[in-house]
């Protein structure tokens, strides 16, 4: 019969099998749906778990460093999906700056107009270069 000290992810399996194998015990590591399980044989379950006991800390860091290995793979892999729709709020914000400039010249062109239609004209002019030179880099900078 064997004595089982539980189901570990498998970056924390490692360091165990490598700590009880550093301790001359003969442990087994299967894996599973759950993760991994692994046992020791009965007459080794009582120095196995002293030796777990005594390097918890270790398969803890093993937990710790493995995490941002687990982010940086779920970061490529929503970057490698570019069929994804932006968020409502993504897109609300990339035209919310345009959106902005339209109005604020429409307001100030408006009180302009009455003075001076030539001087409005320019500010049209304006606002359509800023508006320009704007997706001109997002483009460059690969945004939408």
């Amino acid at each position: 019969m064997a004595k089982d000290l539980g189901t570990w992810p498998p970056a924390q399996a490692t360091v165990l099998v490598q700590v009880l194998q550093r301790a001359r015990l003969t442990p087994d590591a299967r894996r599973t749906k759950a993760g991994i399980v692994v046992t020791v044989p009965d007459e080794q379950a009582d120095q196995a778990v002293r030796v777990l006991a005594d390097n918890m800390d270790a398969i803890a860091d093993a937990a710790r460093t493995s995490l941002p290995s687990i982010r940086a793979q779920r970061e490529r892999a929503r970057r490698s999906h570019p069929s994804q729709q932006p968020l409502a709020t993504e897109r609300l914000l990339s035209i919310a700056r345009p959106l902005s400039l339209v109005l604020l010249a429409v307001l100030v062109l408006g009180s302009v107009a009455r003075l001076s239609p030539v001087l409005a004209l320019v500010g049209i002019g304006v606002v359509v270069y800023l508006l320009g030179r704007r997706a001109q880099q997002d483009g460059a900078d690969g945004r939408r």
